[in-house]
C-alpha cells in the first residue's frame, strides 16, 4: 500500500487500481474525520443543553434569593420604622416645651434619679442605637439566605 502511494508521487508507473485504492484511502480518511466531528458535535450539542438547563435552575434559584431578601428587608424595614416611632414617642414625652424659657442643661447628661437631663440627645443615641442593631440584623439575615 505504501509503495503504492510511494510510486504515485515518484513518477511510477499507476495503474487504474492504484487511483482505486487512492480513492479508497481519501473516503476512509474522510469518513473517519466525519465520524470524529459527529462524536464531538453530538457531545457538545449535549453540553450545551446541560448548561441550558443548569443556567435556567440557576436563575430560578437566584429569583427566589431575590424574594427573600427583599422581604427580609422590607420587613426588617417596617420593625426598624416601629421601633423609631416607639422611641420618639418614648422620648418625645420628655420634651417640655413649654419652658422654653430655661436656662441650658448642665454638663451632665443624667440627673441623680437617673432621668436624662436631654432627652432630645437621648432619643438620637436609642435612634442610632436601634439603626445599628437593625443593620446588624439585616446582615445577619442576608448572610443566611442561600
Amino acid at each position: 500500500m505504501f509503495s503504492t502511494i510511494l510510486g504515485f508521487f515518484t513518477g511510477g508507473t499507476v495503474n487504474v487500481f492504484t487511483y482505486i485504492k487512492l480513492g479508497l484511502i481519501a473516503i476512509a480518511i474522510c469518513i473517519s474525520g466525519y465520524i470524529g466531528y459527529s462524536y464531538e458535535h453530538s457531545k457538545f450539542a449535549a453540553y450545551k443543553i446541560e448548561v441550558e438547563e443548569l443556567g435556567k435552575e440557576q436563575e430560578a434559584k437566584n429569583q427566589q434569593i431575590v424574594k427573600e431578601q427583599i422581604a427580609t428587608t422590607e420587613r426588617i424595614t417596617n420593625d426598624y420604622k416601629n421601633q423609631l416611632a416607639r422611641i420618639h414617642s418614648y422620648y418625645g414625652g420628655l420634651h417640655d416645651t413649654s419652658s422654653s424659657n430655661l436656662s441650658s442643661p448642665s454638663n451632665t447628661l443624667v440627673r441623680v434619679n437617673g432621668y436624662t437631663t436631654d432627652p432630645v440627645f437621648a432619643e438620637q443615641c436609642a435612634n442610632t442605637t436601634a439603626q445599628l442593631v437593625s443593620l446588624q440584623e439585616w446582615v445577619r439575615e442576608q448572610v443566611g439566605i442561600k
